[in-house]
């Protein structure tokens, strides 16, 4: 079988690090196989070294047997970590470790035996209830989740800021919200984005509530989510909680002369995300032209917001047709534009997890020594029908 590396929490962002321990000669046998499916780095008791099997043998990685002086490494180094022990030894060894629920790898533990698997921390945010039903199936084991919105078999606003590759905030108010969907009360999903939501389509509880516009009258609710980059969102009613998913779906193109600063760069794109009401966290990837790969100003400020950011060659950037190319910027780095198309090849090389394309929405915008621009991707029907007059690169679209 050829081996395959196993997601975890997937947000369209890449492939994920699994490792999987155990303490005991019968365990290692469920973590083998755990590790031979799912391309997942195997931890052993030194004490069982000789019992590995020959085609791991070369890979797997010794440690002294105790566990809570192996977990502040794999707590370090991977998304996902399995567990093939009891579940008591777990529960002591992570509690001290446990930060926070959008930071924490995935915690699954299992019996030696491989009857059960057990989602124990970052069910949601972290996929661990998702890759216990994936490990169970591929073992023969009893999966055991408990989160609510789960057993319930409803819908749950972090899986679906995973689904859509977004982010939630406020995090200190997803317990009340997932609360009231659980309680079986009103609460709206306000998609005023028209962002394509896998969780929300087809059947649903009576009490998930969806609207693209805020409903006139409105209804009655607990709670709300709002699913949009705005920053300023229309009231759902003083006593409703709510959350806000936002989905990141900007792409920002970067020229600057030489030595600009973080701070010249930041300024600039905040006025520009101000002035169109986005939020800061929509942001998907930053792209400039590789002669900028060692601009301080520019790998600074992806770095500040942690944003992918993506160089390309001034025939990749010549090849994107934008509204606004430059004699003088093609006297000086050998291509007409750098910001625009940028812009768009960014999103192309990260693009949400949705079908759609990138559409350049704010075309470059200069300060005295950076220039911007923004593209934006949009769903299937949003970027067929829209009336913005600039132009789409092919090279953009998914």
């Amino acid at each position: 079988m050829t081996e395959e590396k196993t997601e975890i929490g997937s947000s369209g962002m890449g492939t994920k690090r699994l490792a999987v321990a155990t303490i005991t000669r019968p365990g290692l046998l469920v973590a083998a196989r755990i590790a031979k499916e799912h391309g997942a780095d195997l931890f052993v008791s030194e004490r069982y070294l000789a019992n590995i099997p020959e085609d791991l043998k070369a890979t797997a990685k010794p440690f002294d047997g105790v566990i809570k002086n192996l977990l502040p490494e794999l707590f370090a180094s991977y998304d996902g970590i399995v567990l093939i022990m009891a579940l008591g030894i777990v529960v002591r060894s992570i509690a001290r470790l446990a930060e926070d629920k959008t930071r924490d790898p995935a915690v699954i533990v299992g019996d030696v035996q491989g009857r059960f698997l057990i989602s124990v921390l970052s069910g949601h945010s972290g996929g661990a209830n998702s890759l216990t039903e994936e490990l169970a199936r591929t073992i023969g084991a009893t999966p055991v989740v408990t989160t609510g919105t789960d057993v319930t078999k409803t819908v749950a606003p972090d899986i679906i800021a995973r689904e859509i590759g977004g982010f939630l905030t406020p995090l200190d108010n997803l317990k009340r919200v997932s609360s009231a969907i659980v309680d079986g009360d009103p609460v709206l999903f306000l998609n005023l984005d028209g962002i394509p939501v896998p969780s929300l389509e087809g059947p649903r509880k009576p009490n998930i509530l969806t609207a693209r516009t805020l409903p006139e009258p409105l209804p009655a609710l607990r709670a709300g989510v709002y699913i949009s980059v705005s920053k300023n969102l229309p009231s759902l009613g003083e006593a409703v909680q709510t959350v806000q998913i936002v989905p990141r779906v900007l792409g920002v193109g970067i020229g600057c002369n030489r030595g600009t600063s973080v701070f010249e760069i930041e300024k600039l794109l905040s006025e520009v995300l101000d002035e169109k009401d986005w939020h800061d966290g929509a942001i998907r990837a930053f792209g400039s032209i590789d002669l900028k790969r060692d601009e301080e100003g520019i790998v600074g400020l992806a770095s500040r917001l942690g944003v992918p950011l993506f160089f390309f060659s001034r025939e990749q950037l010549g090849e994107v047709s934008v509204p606004n190319p430059s004699g003088v910027v093609m006297q000086y780095v050998g291509t007409p534009a750098v910001a625009e198309p940028a812009s768009l090849l960014a999103l192309a090389m990260s693009p949400p997890p949705w079908p759609g394309g990138a559409r350049l929405i704010v075309e470059k915008v200069k300060s005295k020594e950076a220039t911007i621009a923004i593209s934006r991707w949009l769903p299937e029907d949003a970027e067929a029908t829209s009336g913005n007059n600039t132009k789409r690169s092919e090279q953009a679209e998914k």
